[in-house]
């Protein structure tokens, strides 16, 4: 038999539906079709130009290196002044992350505090990705439905339903 070349954890892994809608509307977009994808989540118009110089900008003075694991130290106060100051959250700077995007930071966030088979509720509606990111850190998805009758806010009664013991007395 030949050797194993990846982990067992890719055998949980499916192939992404954000792709598979992506790759669907371009292929329409060929046909001719009139196409607006809302699948990965990408703007359907381009960087703008003071958001590009400041990119060069920042080059041209060697804003270049590695950022601190956590995020940009600069990024991280202009954050915590902009959630004290529109959302009324008082949070440390050591209370926020920066990363690439969501799914790498919320599966970093799964790796550092799930054990195998652990139980990780999802509400419904999530992004397609949630269940794989649960799945390779090793727990088990499961789903709570938040409707708009309820502001989509999962309420007591479904965590109770899901897992009864989960909500303390």
């Amino acid at each position: 038999m030949a050797a194993r070349r990846l982990s067992h954890r890719v055998d949980v892994v499916r192939p992404s539906p954000t792709l598979a809608m992506n790759n669907r509307a371009a292929q329409l977009r060929k046909e001719g079709r009139d196409i607006i994808p809302l699948s990965l989540g990408e703007p359907d118009f381009h960087t703008h130009e003071t958001v590009k110089a400041a990119g060069i900008a920042a080059i041209e003075q060697n804003f270049t290196k590695y950022a601190a694991p956590d995020g940009c130290a600069e990024l991280k106060v202009a954050i915590r002044e902009k959630l004290q100051r529109e959302n009324g959250l008082d949070l440390g700077v050591d209370q926020i992350v920066v990363g690439s995007g969501a799914k790498i930071v919320i599966l970093a966030a799964l790796f550092s505090i799930l054990d195998p088979g652990d139980e990780v509720i999802i509400p419904v509606p999530y992004w397609v990705s949630y269940p794989d990111l649960v799945a390779l850190a090793g727990g088990m998805p499961r789903f709570a439905s938040a409707t708009e009758a309820t502001g989509f806010k999962v309420t007591a009664e479904v965590l109770e339903s899901l897992s009864p013991n989960f909500l303390c007395d």
